[in-house]
Parts: structure tokens; C-alpha cells; sequence
């Protein structure tokens, strides 16, 4: 891989690196939807389709948490034809993976984590409604003190790496059977995601899974793992310093000083950004307490990352995030600013995908 050339902007400190998307409440803001009602259903036996890697990727970020109640399938369905209604022809799921503490050397799943043959299912709905399908583990960060995970790192990172590569195996072989192209095995692990062990790790997966192995690295990074065998992305929260009345086109020319630093066809693993005042000098926060809601704010970030990518010419963007089976008739709120669903947001995401290429792959 080609080492990330990062010439960030002149506002940008270690503290607003380090802060990056961990800082937004990844995991659990989204799920479970407070006003759904699942009925639990078996479902018939998921069939698997291979969907090849479009050129460009017009992507969704869908949040899987597991609850009580849950009908899956029927969640999987609602996110994928949402998906498709905007013009998405890839889905992303992120679901998460925990530690006991922050001085945890191990990982494992909860009541919350999907189980292999869970994300399967959603794997097979999101195949049948063509959708190019990859999966991400990432660490719940609740669970190591509410620390963010680029500024983290386990104490014995042997021990980690094979706690992790346990956990991580079942769902790679999964994904081998479920025909799931792309397995993305970590993000934001900035403080030692340059560790030799990752290779350990990568060979393992290899040794079950035959796709493509992925790493998001957090936006300020520095060239994490450059192994050739690794797809190297990243969750794109960098910071543009402009005003909020900042025009489309401002915000676009930060966005291409951005995308400018990245190896061709780099894949922005995330983009979203409260719809709140002062939000572009720090996307990466999720809440602005007391702030009042202003979708075009998060309207304009998306239609601004949208014009740069195609400009500078990236291989796709995937913006977060959606829960599984989000209800759709819910704007964003005071509570979860950084939603797009229902608002100004998935308008723009929709604009956006016309302009990448719109209903064709």
C-alpha cells in the first residue's frame, strides 16, 4: 500500500486527530429503535449471491447491535431497500466487539454482538438486493471508559491480537461461506495499528477467508499498516475551518485538500457530521449540548465530501450511519444530531449518488 502523504490543514491539533470519529458515539445511539415493532420470524435459509466491487462505491454505514425482540430479516430488508431507495449500491455493517476495561487485553462479543450466522442473514438480504456487502468489527468503546479508540492501546498487545483473532474467525469463516467480499478487520486503532502482529492476524483470517481483507484508518493518520494484501480506507472526519454560512463550494475546496493527500482510489470508510453551529471545525463530535439543529449544515458536508470526491477522484464514499432496520419516519433530533435519516441528509446522500452514477453499477 501506498503510504498516506497527510498535509492537514493548519487547525488541526494531535488532540482533534486523536478525538476523530471514536468520538462520536459509534455504537448504540442507534439501536434498537425505540419505535419499532419486530416480531420475531424464522426466516428461510439465507441463498448467497456475489456481488463484485463497483467502480464506485455510493455506500451506506448500517449500526447492528442485537436486542430482545428483534426480527432481523425484517430489519436486514428495511435497511437494503432503504439503501437501494437512495441510490446506494454498497452496504457497510459495522457491529460491535468489546473489552472488560481499559486496561483489557481481551476482546469478546456480548448479548449485543450479532452472531456470524446473524450477519449471514443480513449478508444474504443485501446480496439479493445487489448490493456490494462488507463487514466491520469495531470496538465498542463504552467498554474501554468511554475513551476513544485512537487514543487507546491494550497493555499486552500479544495477547490482544490472539484474543481478537478468536473472536475474529468465526466471522470470517462465515464470510467465506456467505460469499461477503470484503471483511474490513479493525478501525481506528491509531496507536498501534502499525504493530507487526496485524500480519499474524491477516494471515490467520487468509488461512478461512478469501476475500478482501480491509483496515480504516482514522482520518489523521499516518500509513497504519501498509501490508500489500490490505485494503487500506478511512473514516473521513477531518476538520474544515469555515464559518457556518460557508458555501458548498468552500467546503468542497477543503474537502479536495483533503481527499488531495489520499492514494488514488481510497475508499472514505465513513462521513457524517452533526447537524449543528461550529460542527466543520469539528465533525468528529457528535453532540453540540444547548446548539439548535441545522440540517443544511449536514446537507452542505455531504454535498461538498460528494463534488470533491468525484473532482479528485476517489473510489467511493459510504456515509454513517443508519441502524439495522431504522424507522425511516423519524427526522433527526436534538438527541441524535448526527442522523441523516429522514432529513436534509439523505437528501443530499441521494443527490449525491445520482451525480456518482446513479441506479448502475
Amino acid at each position: 500500500m501506498r503510504v498516506f502523504r497527510t498535509t492537514l490543514i493548519g487547525a488541526v491539533a494531535l488532540a482533534s486527530i486523536t478525538a476523530a470519529c471514536s468520538a462520536i458515539a459509534h455504537m448504540g445511539t442507534l439501536q434498537p429503535p425505540s419505535n419499532a415493532n419486530y416480531r420475531p420470524a424464522k426466516p428461510s435459509a439465507p441463498a448467497y449471491r456475489l456481488i463484485a466491487r463497483p467502480r464506485t462505491e455510493r455506500g451506506i454505514d448500517i449500526d447492528f447491535y442485537t436486542y430482545p425482540g428483534q426480527d432481523i430479516a425484517a430489519a436486514a430488508k428495511l435497511s437494503a431497500e432503504y439503501a437501494k431507495s437512495l441510490g446506494a449500491n454498497a452496504m457497510s455493517v459495522t457491529f460491535p466487539f468489546f473489552a472488560s476495561g481499559i486496561r483489557s487485553s481481551g476482546v469478546h462479543g456480548t448479548s449485543a454482538t450479532p452472531s456470524p450466522e446473524e450477519l449471514a442473514l443480513v449478508a444474504s438480504i443485501a446480496e439479493k438486493a445487489g448490493l456490494y456487502f462488507s463487514l466491520r468489527p469495531l470496538l465498542d468503546s463504552h467498554s474501554i471508559g468511554g475513551l476513544s479508540r485512537t487514543v487507546w492501546k491494550p497493555p499486552r498487545l500479544r495477547v490482544w491480537f490472539s484474543s481478537y483473532e478468536h473472536f475474529l474467525l468465526p466471522y470470517a469463516r462465515m464470510a467465506r461461506a456467505a460469499r461477503i467480499p470484503e471483511f474490513i478487520t479493525g478501525a481506528e486503532f491509531s496507536l498501534f495499528e502499525a504493530s507487526h502482529y496485524w500480519a499474524g492476524l491477516d494471515a490467520a483470517l487468509r488461512r478461512v477467508y478469501s476475500g478482501t481483507l480491509a483496515y480504516a484508518n482514522n482520518w489523521g493518520d499516518q500509513a497504519p499498516q501498509s501490508l500489500p494484501s490490505i485494503r487500506e480506507m478511512v473514516d473521513a472526519y477531518h476538520p474544515v475551518p469555515v464559518p457556518d454560512s460557508a458555501s458548498v463550494s468552500e467546503l468542497a475546496a477543503g474537502w479536495r485538500a483533503y481527499d488531495e493527500t489520499l492514494p488514488p482510489r481510497t475508499v472514505l470508510a465513513e462521513v457524517d457530521i452533526a447537524s449543528q453551529p461550529g460542527a466543520y471545525y469539528k465533525p468528529y463530535v457528535v453532540s453540540w449540548p444547548g446548539e439548535p439543529l441545522v440540517p443544511s449544515i449536514q446537507s452542505k458536508w455531504f454535498t461538498a465530501a460528494c463534488d470533491a470526491l468525484r473532482s479528485v477522484g476517489l473510489g467511493g464514499i459510504y456515509f454513517w450511519a443508519a441502524g439495522l432496520g431504522q424507522p425511516l419516519n423519524a427526522p433527526p433530533s436534538a438527541a441524535n444530531p448526527g442522523s441523516f435519516v429522514g432529513g436534509q441528509g439523505a437528501v443530499a446522500i441521494a443527490r449525491c449518488f445520482r451525480k456518482l452514477g446513479g441506479t448502475s453499477r
